[in-house]
Protein backbone atom coordinates (compact mmCIF):
# COMPACT_ATOMS: atom_id res chain seq x y z
CA UNK A 1 0.00 0.00 0.00
CA UNK A 2 1.46 3.26 -0.91
CA UNK A 3 1.84 5.87 1.98
CA UNK A 4 0.50 8.47 -0.29
CA UNK A 5 -3.06 6.73 -0.87
CA UNK A 6 -3.29 5.43 3.01
CA UNK A 7 -6.56 7.08 4.53
CA UNK A 8 -6.00 10.40 6.70
CA UNK A 9 -6.69 7.99 9.89
CA UNK A 10 -4.47 5.33 9.11
CA UNK A 11 -1.99 7.46 8.36
CA UNK A 12 -2.36 9.96 11.45
CA UNK A 13 -1.85 6.08 13.45
CA UNK A 14 0.65 5.08 12.04
CA UNK A 15 2.72 9.41 12.33
CA UNK A 16 1.98 8.60 16.03
CA UNK A 17 3.64 5.00 16.31
CA UNK A 18 6.33 6.22 14.20
CA UNK A 19 6.85 8.89 17.02
CA UNK A 20 6.33 7.01 19.78
CA UNK A 21 8.75 4.69 18.53
CA UNK A 22 11.55 7.27 17.68
CA UNK A 23 10.99 10.63 19.45
CA UNK A 24 11.50 10.38 23.24
CA UNK A 25 10.14 12.92 25.96
CA UNK A 26 12.85 14.79 27.12
CA UNK A 27 12.11 15.02 31.27
CA UNK A 28 14.08 17.57 33.05
CA UNK A 29 16.71 17.37 35.66
CA UNK A 30 15.42 19.22 38.82
CA UNK A 31 18.35 22.41 40.25
CA UNK A 32 19.54 19.60 43.05
CA UNK A 33 19.62 16.36 41.22
CA UNK A 34 22.26 18.12 38.74
CA UNK A 35 23.87 19.60 41.78
CA UNK A 36 24.12 15.99 42.71
CA UNK A 37 25.93 14.74 39.78
CA UNK A 38 27.89 17.66 39.52
CA UNK A 39 31.42 16.87 41.28
CA UNK A 40 31.14 13.79 38.94
CA UNK A 41 30.68 16.19 35.61
CA UNK A 42 32.78 15.08 32.51
CA UNK A 43 32.95 16.42 28.80
CA UNK A 44 30.76 15.08 26.90
CA UNK A 45 31.21 12.11 24.76
CA UNK A 46 30.80 12.86 21.55
CA UNK A 47 28.85 9.80 19.93
CA UNK A 48 27.71 10.19 16.14
CA UNK A 49 27.47 14.06 16.26
CA UNK A 50 25.73 13.80 19.37
CA UNK A 51 26.77 15.01 22.74
CA UNK A 52 26.55 12.21 25.46
CA UNK A 53 26.32 13.82 28.95
CA UNK A 54 28.05 11.69 31.59
CA UNK A 55 29.34 11.53 34.98
CA UNK A 56 31.76 8.78 36.68
CA UNK A 57 32.14 9.40 40.96
CA UNK A 58 33.41 7.03 43.39
CA UNK A 59 36.85 4.61 42.70
CA UNK A 60 37.17 1.26 41.90
CA UNK A 61 35.69 -1.19 39.37
CA UNK A 62 33.78 0.21 36.83
CA UNK A 63 30.25 0.37 37.07
CA UNK A 64 28.27 1.60 34.04
CA UNK A 65 24.25 2.77 34.61
CA UNK A 66 22.00 2.92 32.23
CA UNK A 67 18.68 4.67 31.92
CA UNK A 68 15.17 3.69 30.07
CA UNK A 69 13.21 5.33 27.43
CA UNK A 70 12.13 8.60 28.60
CA UNK A 71 14.48 8.36 31.56
CA UNK A 72 17.97 10.31 32.69
CA UNK A 73 20.90 9.43 34.36
CA UNK A 74 19.51 11.57 37.61
CA UNK A 75 17.17 8.29 37.70
CA UNK A 76 20.22 6.34 39.47
CA UNK A 77 20.77 9.40 42.17
CA UNK A 78 19.46 7.00 44.93
CA UNK A 79 21.89 4.03 43.70
CA UNK A 80 24.77 6.46 44.27
CA UNK A 81 25.26 6.02 48.21
CA UNK A 82 25.18 2.04 47.91
CA UNK A 83 27.96 1.65 44.71
CA UNK A 84 30.59 3.68 45.90
CA UNK A 85 30.40 2.57 49.75
CA UNK A 86 30.80 -0.86 47.90
CA UNK A 87 33.78 0.27 46.26
CA UNK A 88 32.58 1.11 42.68
CA UNK A 89 33.20 4.09 40.45
CA UNK A 90 30.14 4.33 38.54
CA UNK A 91 29.58 6.28 35.12
CA UNK A 92 26.06 7.87 34.75
CA UNK A 93 25.41 9.25 31.51
CA UNK A 94 21.97 10.44 29.15
CA UNK A 95 21.18 8.28 26.11
CA UNK A 96 20.90 10.49 23.14
CA UNK A 97 17.91 12.74 22.83
CA UNK A 98 17.44 12.52 26.72
CA UNK A 99 18.38 14.66 29.54
CA UNK A 100 21.60 16.72 29.22
CA UNK A 101 22.23 14.81 25.74
CA UNK A 102 22.00 16.20 22.46
CA UNK A 103 20.03 14.93 19.89
CA UNK A 104 15.99 14.04 19.27
CA UNK A 105 15.52 10.74 17.77
CA UNK A 106 16.31 7.30 19.93
CA UNK A 107 15.61 3.59 20.10
CA UNK A 108 16.85 0.66 21.67
CA UNK A 109 19.87 0.36 18.42
CA UNK A 110 20.73 4.03 19.40
CA UNK A 111 20.88 3.02 22.92
CA UNK A 112 22.86 -0.20 22.50
CA UNK A 113 25.76 1.70 20.32
CA UNK A 114 25.91 4.72 22.40
CA UNK A 115 26.44 1.66 25.81
CA UNK A 116 29.02 0.35 23.40
CA UNK A 117 30.79 4.10 22.52
CA UNK A 118 30.95 4.77 26.17
CA UNK A 119 32.37 0.87 27.42
CA UNK A 120 35.11 1.42 24.57
CA UNK A 121 36.17 4.78 26.32
CA UNK A 122 35.91 3.97 29.56
CA UNK A 123 37.93 0.80 29.11
CA UNK A 124 37.94 -2.36 31.56
CA UNK A 125 33.90 -2.39 32.93
CA UNK A 126 33.09 -4.17 36.04
CA UNK A 127 29.39 -4.38 35.19
CA UNK A 128 26.50 -3.11 33.17
CA UNK A 129 23.28 -2.04 34.82
CA UNK A 130 20.16 -1.05 32.78
CA UNK A 131 16.51 -0.50 33.22
CA UNK A 132 13.83 -0.85 30.99
CA UNK A 133 15.07 0.19 27.27
CA UNK A 134 18.22 0.53 28.75
CA UNK A 135 18.57 -3.65 29.96
CA UNK A 136 17.99 -3.68 26.30
CA UNK A 137 20.58 -1.81 25.01
CA UNK A 138 23.10 -3.70 27.60
CA UNK A 139 22.03 -7.31 26.02
CA UNK A 140 22.79 -5.79 22.70
CA UNK A 141 26.34 -4.28 23.55
CA UNK A 142 27.24 -7.60 25.50
CA UNK A 143 25.86 -9.70 21.98
CA UNK A 144 28.52 -7.30 20.12
CA UNK A 145 31.58 -7.93 22.32
CA UNK A 146 31.16 -5.68 25.37
CA UNK A 147 32.73 -7.49 28.43
CA UNK A 148 31.80 -7.78 31.69
CA UNK A 149 31.63 -9.75 35.29
CA UNK A 150 28.49 -9.46 35.97
CA UNK A 151 25.29 -7.55 34.80
CA UNK A 152 21.55 -6.63 35.85
CA UNK A 153 18.77 -5.99 34.12
CA UNK A 154 15.36 -4.46 35.98
CA UNK A 155 12.17 -4.68 34.33
CA UNK A 156 13.59 -4.77 30.43
CA UNK A 157 12.21 -5.92 27.21
CA UNK A 158 14.51 -8.74 26.05
CA UNK A 159 13.15 -9.10 22.26
CA UNK A 160 12.37 -5.67 20.11
CA UNK A 161 10.31 -7.89 17.26
CA UNK A 162 7.73 -8.18 20.29
CA UNK A 163 7.94 -4.61 20.97
CA UNK A 164 7.62 -2.86 17.99
CA UNK A 165 4.49 -5.23 16.96
CA UNK A 166 2.43 -4.44 20.85
CA UNK A 167 3.19 -1.12 19.97
CA UNK A 168 1.20 -0.91 16.37
CA UNK A 169 -1.47 -2.76 18.26
CA UNK A 170 -1.55 0.02 20.80
CA UNK A 171 -1.80 2.82 17.96
CA UNK A 172 -4.40 0.78 16.19
CA UNK A 173 -2.47 -1.29 13.36
CA UNK A 174 -3.37 -3.77 11.71
CA UNK A 175 -2.39 -6.30 8.78
CA UNK A 176 -0.71 -3.98 6.09
CA UNK A 177 -0.40 -1.38 8.36
CA UNK A 178 1.28 -2.98 11.36
CA UNK A 179 3.75 -4.63 8.22
CA UNK A 180 4.87 -0.97 7.07
CA UNK A 181 5.41 0.78 10.50
CA UNK A 182 7.86 -2.76 11.62
CA UNK A 183 9.50 -2.33 8.25
CA UNK A 184 9.83 1.89 8.85
CA UNK A 185 11.04 0.55 12.09
CA UNK A 186 13.99 -1.53 10.48
CA UNK A 187 15.09 1.44 8.66
CA UNK A 188 14.72 3.44 11.40
CA UNK A 189 17.54 1.26 13.46
CA UNK A 190 19.08 0.35 10.05
CA UNK A 191 19.04 -3.72 10.31
CA UNK A 192 16.40 -5.88 10.80
CA UNK A 193 14.42 -6.47 14.18
CA UNK A 194 15.30 -10.13 14.68
CA UNK A 195 18.93 -8.44 15.29
CA UNK A 196 17.44 -7.49 17.98
CA UNK A 197 15.64 -10.49 19.24
CA UNK A 198 16.77 -12.73 22.18
CA UNK A 199 17.99 -15.43 19.91
CA UNK A 200 20.34 -13.46 18.61
CA UNK A 201 21.60 -11.96 21.65
CA UNK A 202 22.76 -14.67 23.61
CA UNK A 203 25.96 -14.96 22.79
CA UNK A 204 26.88 -12.21 24.83
CA UNK A 205 25.10 -13.67 28.09
CA UNK A 206 28.41 -15.07 29.34
CA UNK A 207 28.98 -13.92 32.64
CA UNK A 208 26.40 -14.25 36.06
CA UNK A 209 23.15 -11.83 35.41
CA UNK A 210 20.61 -10.58 37.83
CA UNK A 211 17.35 -9.82 36.68
CA UNK A 212 14.46 -8.02 38.53
CA UNK A 213 11.19 -7.53 37.55
CA UNK A 214 7.59 -7.15 39.32
CA UNK A 215 5.55 -10.08 37.45
CA UNK A 216 2.51 -6.81 37.48
CA UNK A 217 4.77 -4.46 35.30
CA UNK A 218 1.68 -2.99 33.13
CA UNK A 219 4.31 -1.88 30.89
CA UNK A 220 7.07 -4.41 29.72
CA UNK A 221 5.68 -7.83 30.46
CA UNK A 222 7.20 -10.12 33.19
CA UNK A 223 7.54 -12.72 30.40
CA UNK A 224 10.34 -10.91 28.66
CA UNK A 225 12.45 -11.47 31.83
CA UNK A 226 11.53 -15.15 32.23
CA UNK A 227 12.44 -15.60 28.52
CA UNK A 228 15.69 -14.09 29.40
CA UNK A 229 16.52 -16.29 32.29
CA UNK A 230 15.70 -18.81 30.52
CA UNK A 231 18.33 -18.20 27.89
CA UNK A 232 21.05 -17.22 30.32
CA UNK A 233 22.08 -20.28 32.45
CA UNK A 234 23.92 -18.02 34.56
CA UNK A 235 21.11 -15.75 35.38
CA UNK A 236 19.08 -15.59 38.38
CA UNK A 237 15.30 -14.35 38.04
CA UNK A 238 14.23 -11.99 41.57
CA UNK A 239 10.55 -11.27 41.27
CA UNK A 240 9.70 -7.53 43.03
CA UNK A 241 6.08 -7.57 43.54
CA UNK A 242 4.22 -4.12 44.02
CA UNK A 243 6.98 -1.89 42.61
CA UNK A 244 5.39 -1.55 39.10
CA UNK A 245 7.96 -0.54 36.05
CA UNK A 246 9.63 2.75 37.54
CA UNK A 247 9.26 2.65 41.68
CA UNK A 248 11.69 -0.43 41.33
CA UNK A 249 14.67 2.23 40.20
CA UNK A 250 14.93 3.74 43.90
CA UNK A 251 13.70 0.42 46.02
CA UNK A 252 16.50 0.05 48.70
CA UNK A 253 15.63 -3.87 48.79
CA UNK A 254 16.43 -3.72 44.96
CA UNK A 255 19.13 -1.69 45.18
CA UNK A 256 20.65 -4.09 48.00
CA UNK A 257 20.13 -7.30 46.21
CA UNK A 258 21.51 -5.42 43.13
CA UNK A 259 24.74 -3.89 44.80
CA UNK A 260 25.34 -7.36 46.58
CA UNK A 261 25.15 -8.77 43.64
CA UNK A 262 27.67 -6.91 41.68
CA UNK A 263 30.07 -7.32 44.98
CA UNK A 264 29.82 -11.17 44.70
CA UNK A 265 27.60 -11.77 47.92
Amino acid sequence: MSHALLPAETDGRLAAARHAFSAPERIPATPQELAALAPGALPALVHEGQKLARWTLGQGPRVLLVHGWNGRATQWLPWLPALQAAGFSVTLFDLPGHGESSGHEASVEHAARAVQALSAEIGELHALVGHSMGSAAVLAALSRGVRVQRSVHLAGPSSLTPVVYGMAAAHGLEGDDRRAFAGWAERFIGQPLARLDLAQLRDGLRHPGLVLHDPQDRVVPYATSEALRATWPQARLQPTPGLGHRRLLADPDVIRQAVDFLRGD
